[in-house]
């Protein structure tokens, strides 16, 4: 295969032309943390995320296959900052960028980390890190994937690259009977194991909201919309509704970098911003958390919910909305995350492609009274226990 020489060349070229603020030189420079340590004792069960999202699915998987088995002790990776950044002192394990997909550093991190079992949530896996496990003989499973089309290292077209994923990866968990019809069209056997995301959305259910949030919420004269994992873009859409101006604005931004632009658009427009990393408990118009982690307790206290994401490659988690019993609208681009199918039939969802239908739900938010949804925590309870599922798969395995 050609993949094993292209990626080791753009490693060493990367190494010569990445600025010091690139991905690849944050990765880089993480990476000298494990390869200054001495090499994991005993068996070790590596999770593999993309970003945050994945994280919170594979997470209910991940902590009870070590409640099973506390022999094994975890490490978790992420691709992205913005998921390394927010669980980076995760108690529960070690956690690490994912090294650079090279034949050295795949080398050098499977001599550090020794797996014993290696999951990787939902999708970003990387040829020569499968190839490193499958020489290992380590046990490789992916979990919670939902499919919309083959993926493209089962390409036909990449016959070498398709032939190693399809020998070395003992287990294909998906979410359901469809996903495991469009993998079995690509040649591949999978298991029909469930999401784990309803798991940890009903986890969610009984944590409550830090107190000082609690204080911000009982000052405000104007109920709350609430904009978790918000977009610029999200902002720029939501900005030409009339409706919002009956609302106080509450924004978590998906990435604390585009803060500033935000606050410049909203600023423009008149509205006032106050911090929660500054400012004391007020009567805000705007309040942007500018803080990572804290989203999900959030939906509680909220009385309208918008999910950013939708005007990009698709809306961000809308369970954690549903886990608090709120409804949520979105922008239009919800389709390629599993559980929004269900969520949009069931209600619970409502994208909007216009500020005129944005409006019709935040009124339609008001004229309900801002209650809890009953309806939605009870078909969120029935969709839970694919956990256990997919942990007595992974034990099969090793």
């Amino acid at each position: 295969m050609l993949y094993p020489i292209l990626a080791q060349a753009g490693y060493k070229i990367a190494q010569w032309v990445a600025p010091k603020t690139s991905w690849f030189s944050v990765i880089t420079s993480n990476a000298l943390v494990w390869k200054k340590s001495q090499p994991l004792q005993g068996k070790v069960l590596w999770m593999h995320c993309a970003s945050l999202g994945e994280f919170e699915m594979g997470k209910p998987v991940f902590e009870l296959f070590l409640e099973r088995h506390p022999d094994w002790r975890g490490v978790v990776t992420f691709f992205s900052s913005s998921g390394y950044e927010a669980r980076k002192t995760y108690s529960r394990a070690q956690v690490f960028y994912l090294p650079f997909d090279s034949p050295s550093e795949v080398k050098r991190w499977l001599a550090f980390l020794k797996p014993s079992l290696a999951v990787f949530v939902r999708y970003d896996l990387w040829p020569n890190h499968i190839h490193g496990l499958y020489k290992r003989k380590v046990p490789i499973a992916v979990i919670g994937m939902s499919a919309s089309r083959a993926p493209w290292y089962l390409s036909r077209a990449l016959p070498g690259i398709r032939s190693l994923f399809k020998k070395a990866i003992s287990i294909w968990g998906v979410t359901s009977e469809q996903d495991s019809v469009i993998l079995s069209f690509a040649g591949v056997h999978s298991s029909v194991l469930g999401n784990p995301k309803y798991d940890y959305a009903v986890h969610l259910m009984d944590q409550p909201p830090h107190k000082i949030m609690r204080t911000w919420r009982n000052l405000q004269v104007k109920p709350i919309l609430l904009v978790g994992s918000a977009h610029l873009s999200d902002i720029a859409f939501m900005l030409k509704s009339t409706s919002i101006n009956n609302y106080a604005l509450w924004i978590v931004a998906h990435d604390l970098d585009q803060v500033p632009a935000m606050a410049s658009l909203l600023e423009e427009k008149g509205f006032g911003i106050v911090y929660s990393t500054q400012d004391d408990p007020q009567v805000s118009e705007v309040f942007m958390i500018d803080e990572m982690g804290i989203l999900p307790t959030l939906y509680a206290l909220a009385d309208a919910v918008f999910i950013g994401g939708g005007f990009g490659k698709a809306t961000h988690n809308v369970l954690e909305s549903v886990a608090k019993g709120k409804k949520a609208a979105s922008g239009p681009n919800w389709q390629k995350i599993a559980e929004n199918r269900e969520l949009v039939h069931q209600e619970f969802l409502v994208p909007c492609d216009t500020p005129q239908e944005l409006d019709e739900f935040l009124n339609h938010a008001q004229a309900d009274g801002f209650g809890t949804n009953d309806k939605a925590l009870k078909w969120l309870r029935a969709q839970s226990g694919s956990s256990l599922k997919i942990v007595e798969a992974l034990e099969q395995t090793v």
